[in-house]
């Protein structure tokens, strides 16, 4: 066994994508003696022309019967025509269908802070001035009814 009298600290500016690996490995084998393995699943939906060029979507993953929605777009064309609502809609429908009871996200004060409360997300936390000048909401909401 290792000695650990002589532990050190260091910081890394670059560090190793092994090293990346094995504290996210060492992490994970902590966190499944406490809930159920991990069952990450991407998940997206995209609106397209017909020729498939790309005009939105939306983007993030189920991970323990919750989504995360981590990225939402539409082309500056069609915003204001329902379509980003459609796309929650959507992407909320598919994490329910995965057996998903609620959902999460953030937004920054510049981007949609009102839409997603439109839409039934209740804020739990604001990290203020972050960016500087701006805020950061976090907000959730139960699925399916």
């Amino acid at each position: 066994m290792e000695s650990l009298n002589a532990v050190t600290l260091t910081v890394e500016q670059a560090p190793s994508d092994e090293e990346l690996r094995a504290l996210t490995r060492s992490l994970l084998a902590y966190n499944h003696t406490h809930v159920p393995q991990e069952n990450a699943r991407a998940l997206a939906v995209f609106l397209r022309t017909e020729e498939g060029a790309l005009l939105g979507g939306a983007r993030g993953y189920t991970h323990w019967d919750w989504l995360f929605v981590s990225h939402l777009w539409v082309d500056e064309r069609l915003r204001g025509r329902g379509w980003g609502q459609r796309l929650m809609a959507s992407i909320e429908e598919a994490a329910v269908r995965r057996g998903c009871h609620a959902a999460h996200l953030d937004t920054f004060s510049f981007q949609a802070l009102g839409f997603y409360e439109k839409l039934g997300y209740e804020r739990f936390g604001t990290l203020p001035d972050y960016p500087r000048g701006e805020s950061r909401y976090f907000l959730w909401k139960r699925l399916g009814g």
